[in-house]
Order: structure tokens, then C-alpha cells, then sequence
């Protein structure tokens, strides 16, 4: 991917509350980029900061210290009119309206085009129909919000963010609570609109897999400040696994992926290169065992054409299986 203008930039930016005479400061030293062209995921532990960053990124929430540059200009500079025309922010609160259309959500992208009384001209009409064909959300444009899916919803909602046709998109938690492909599906949208509409795209998650696998960047806050870099980048200096270390879990750099970890496991020798035999032996630690060639106790997987089969030698004892859950019902605990 080619380096591209900086879209988004934050220089020695400091992140948190006033309330009356007290401070409360989440971060600091903070200076960051996002570019058009990127998506770009923010992760972290829970109460990290990651929704005071992005709402102190689009002007929600004042800042206690640095800058923000959007498109080049200073935050506190660019006048309320016209800073949703630069960027548009999607939460993950509950939508205070009900019984409102889907098409007409997504005309509310439109407001900062529109006249005082909210009417739709031509292009406005235009840019909601391109943000309903690009959401695959058309077909279901007449329906309650109310009536439909999660997935839905929040595919609605980055409608709306599209219909207001702005470079940089915000969107704090948008695959919370959605089901596996659900949540790619989202993901993988956003990944297409920096890909096809030249946007630039910053959304926070706990689904650090998805970050990893869909993301050009991340920034990942940690306890002394955030990381920046291509998920690679973090994974090679350890800075991933550091973030989310625990006794429980460990962090595998190949695959990108944390597992528990356990200990004190018994030796069984598995025999076979399939796909059945890598599942057999994550089937086997997640019951207590490690692959162990030595060991007197062996399984032999083998694929016939009829389906896989599962040999249990003990000494001069053999047994078969045709499941892994009926072989690893009958191993010795």
C-alpha cells in the first residue's frame, strides 16, 4: 500500500475528564497518524481509554493537552458547520430514535448538506441510494429499525457515516455483540470503503483476531501509551502479547491467536499429518495431554475414504474411534 496524506494526526495529545476542580487523566503523550487509504484498529484492554480517544479525536469530548489535525487544519479551529462535512463518528449507544426507516437513518448522514429544514435535494437523495447499494442495506431501506438484525443495524449506521461522504470515519465498538460472520462482514466493509472510496477508517474492538487479520494498522493502547504499526510489526516486537499477558493465556506469533495455557499435561504419541490430526492434538491439550513421541500411549490418525479414523495403542491393546469425542471421551484422566 502506497504512503498517502495523512488524514488524521494527534501531536503530544493528552485524553481524559474535567469535572469541576478535578482532572482525570486517561493518557498522554499521544502522537499518532491515520492516512487515507487505512483502516486502522484500536485495541486495548477494558477502561483503557479507547472511546475518550475517539471522542476526543472528533471533538466530543475537549482534549486535556496537544493537538488534533484533521485534513491538515486544527481541530479547534475548523467551525461547528463545518467539521461533519471532514468527519462522521458512529457509537455503539443505543439509537434514541424508534419507529424511523432505515432509508431515513441514513438520510440523517445528510445534515450538514441540507437546508434548516432538513429537505433532501437531488444529490442528497443520491448519496443515501449509493450508501444503502454500498451497505447492501437497499432491499431492507423501508424497514423499521426496530425490525432488524444487529448486523444490520450497525450496517445502517456505517450507511449513514457514508451518506455524509466524509474522508475520515470514526466508529467506536461497530462489531460489538454481533455473531462471527457478522462481525467480518463488518470489518470487511470497512476494509472495502478505504480500499474502493479512498476512505480513511478508524474503529475501535476487543476482536484483536479480526484486528490482526483485516487491519493496515493498529493502535494498541497499553498501560504507558499506544503502539502504532501494522499488526505484523506489533506481533514481531512482542508488543501484543505484552498488552494482553496473563498466567491463563499465551500468545502464539505465527498464528496471531492467544490460547490458555495448561500445565502438568500427559504424554500421548500422535501419529498423522492431516487436518484430523492437528485438530486430534489441539482436541487433546484442550483435554489435559501434549504431543510426546515417546510415550507409551499412542494414536494413530487415519484418513480412509469412508471418513477419519482414530487408533488408540496401549501396549497390546488397541481401540478404534470414529469420533474425537469419543476418543477423548475414553483416554485415562
Amino acid at each position: 500500500m502506497r504512503r498517502r496524506d495523512i488524514t488524521a494526526e494527534t501531536n503530544d495529545l493528552a485524553i481524559g475528564y474535567r469535572s469541576r476542580n478535578r482532572v482525570n487523566l486517561v493518557m498522554q503523550h499521544l502522537s499518532l497518524q491515520a492516512r487515507k487509504g487505512e483502516l486502522v484498529a484500536l485495541i486495548g484492554r477494558n477502561g483503557a481509554g479507547k472511546s475518550s480517544l475517539l471522542r476526543t479525536l472528533v471533538g466530543l469530548q475537549p482534549s486535556l493537552g496537544g493537538s488534533i489535525k484533521l485534513q491538515g487544519k486544527d481541530l479547534q479551529s475548523i467551525e461547528s458547520p463545518i467539521l461533519p462535512r471532514i468527519v462522521s463518528f458512529a457509537s455503539t449507544e443505543p439509537m434514541a430514535v424508534r419507529n424511523i426507516k432505515v432509508r431515513d437513518v441514513v438520510a440523517l448522514g445528510r445534515f450538514p448538506f441540507t437546508n434548516w429544514i432538513g429537505t433532501l435535494a437531488r444529490e442528497d437523495e443520491e448519496a443515501v441510494n449509493e450508501a444503502l447499494e454500498a451497505t447492501g442495506m437497499m432491499l431492507l431501506s423501508g424497514r423499521s429499525i426496530d425490525n432488524i438484525s444487529d448486523g444490520e443495524r450497525q450496517r445502517t449506521l456505517i450507511a449513514r457515516s457514508l451518506a455524509q461522504d466524509t474522508e475520515l470515519l470514526v466508529m467506536d465498538e461497530p462489531t460489538a455483540f454481533l455473531d462471527l460472520p457478522s462481525r467480518y462482514s463488518i470489518v470487511s466493509l470497512l476494509r472495502q470503503l478505504t480500499r474502493e472510496r479512498d476512505k480513511c477508517v478508524i474503529y475501535s474492538t476487543h476482536d484483536l483476531d479480526t484486528a490482526i487479520n483485516e487491519a493496515d494498522r493498529i493502535w494498541l493502547m497499553t498501560g504507558t501509551g499506544i503502539a502504532d504499526g501494522a499488526p505484523e510489526d506489533l506481533i514481531l516486537t512482542g508488543t501484543v502479547a505484552r498488552a494482553f499477558e496473563s498466567p491463563l493465556l499465551a500468545f502464539s506469533s505465527s498464528e496471531g491467536t492467544f490460547s490458555f495455557i495448561r500445565g502438568n499435561q500427559t504424554g500421548i504419541a500422535l501419529e498423522g499429518t492431516s487436518l484430523a490430526a492437528q485438530l486430534t492434538e489441539k482436541a487433546l491439550s484442550r483435554c489435559g495431554y501434549r504431543n510426546d513421541p515417546h510415550a507409551e500411549l499412542k494414536i494413530i490418525v487415519r484418513d480412509n475414504p469412508d471418513g477419519t479414523e482414530w487408533s488408540v495403542v496401549n501396549g497390546l491393546q488397541t481401540e478404534q474411534f470414529r469420533s474425537l469425542y469419543d476418543l477423548v471421551s475414553h483416554l485415562p484422566g
